[in-house]
């Protein structure tokens, strides 16, 4: 008889189980929100909840749970009530009945058919994460450059090292600049051309520090600024002194041709180097001159002073 009954309740279960497999199920078309920082200050109001959607396929009288990845329930009704055939979304805020946010990890949205005395478990789970990126470090080289489009030296490299995965932001003189990198990655490089969105910066100095946001909008502090400078072509002196006959001057530029112009006369001078050495001939007179050097279209000028 033992055998017998179990036998029976066995093929009871196989049949139950096949006939539940040859239903259609009640719930279709879900979709779920995989990741929310209920706590990311940096988000808009609706990014810090986590969309739970789906569709009914008959009027049920249900109840939208969500537990942990141990199986238990950490928040009782985000969605209740008894509705008709249709598409249904409800929002979870990250936190527990008490209120309070829950602690990063997976989380999954359970569904009770409370009529039919079944739950429904969304195959998608929730990700809840507070925690932003650690910036570990930064290195920027190099610190002098000009972005003129020649190839030569035209940007600044920023490789950094974040703790997860992230994307980094830029901030130019304590502004963040426009966009993102577009890879998210811990180690990386980003690139800047000298510019803060459209806008050309002017030569000298300016400020670069770095932040980084996850995937779920928490964002980390900036890093220190690091100076870096813009330069086209500049003077070693911006006042010269010429008592001989011909009057030296450095000349710092990434051109390979440099062009003056003074007194009256001008030249040129080519060769690949940064700094470039010009002797330059000193007008007869004495007097107060203006000095134009040229590179690639920016130029640099100084007051020369003859004296006899």
């Amino acid at each position: 008889m033992l055998v017998v009954c179990l036998l029976a309740a066995t093929a009871t279960a196989f049949a139950v189980s096949e006939r539940l497999k040859l239903e259609e199920s009640p719930v279709i078309g879900t979709r779920i929100d995989n990741l929310v920082s209920p706590t990311c200050t940096a988000c808009k109001p609706d990014a810090r909840v986590a969309l739970i959607a789906f569709r009914l396929r008959h009027e049920e009288n249900i109840e939208l749970d969500i537990a942990d990845s141990d199986g238990t329930v950490v928040r009782q009704g985000v969605g209740s009530g008894v509705f008709p055939p249709s598409y249904r979304q409800f929002a979870w805020d990250g936190r527990d009945d008490s209120g309070r946010v829950v602690a990063d990890g997976l989380y999954k949205a359970e569904l009770k058919l409370l009529d039919e005395d079944r739950t429904f478990e969304f195959p998608e789970t929730i990700r809840v994460d507070t925690t932003a990126p650690a910036i570990e470090s930064v290195n920027i080289r190099p610190r002098v450059f000009s972005p003129d489009g020649d190839g030569r030296v035209d940007h600044v490299d920023l490789r950094y090292h974040l703790s997860e995965a992230a994307y980094a932001i830029l901030y130019v003189d304590g502004r963040r600049a426009p966009g993102r990198s577009y890879r998210r990655r811990p180690i990386d490089k980003i690139q800047w051309y000298g510019r803060r969105g459209a806008v050309r910066l002017p030569p000298g100095e300016h400020r670069l520090a770095l932040a980084a946001q996850d995937p779920a909008g928490n964002v980390a502090p900036s890093s220190r600024e690091y100076t870096v400078t813009i330069r086209y072509v500049r003077l070693s002196q911006r006042r010269y002194v010429a008592r001989g006959r011909r009057l030296h001057v450095r000349v710092s530029t990434d051109a390979t041709t440099v062009r003056w112009r003074l007194g009256g006369r001008s030249g040129k001078v080519s060769g690949r180097r940064a700094v470039h050495a010009l002797s330059l001939p000193v007008p007869r007179r004495a007097g107060r001159y203006r000095l134009a050097v040229t590179a690639n279209g920016h130029r640099a000028r100084a007051t020369v002073v003859v004296r006899r």
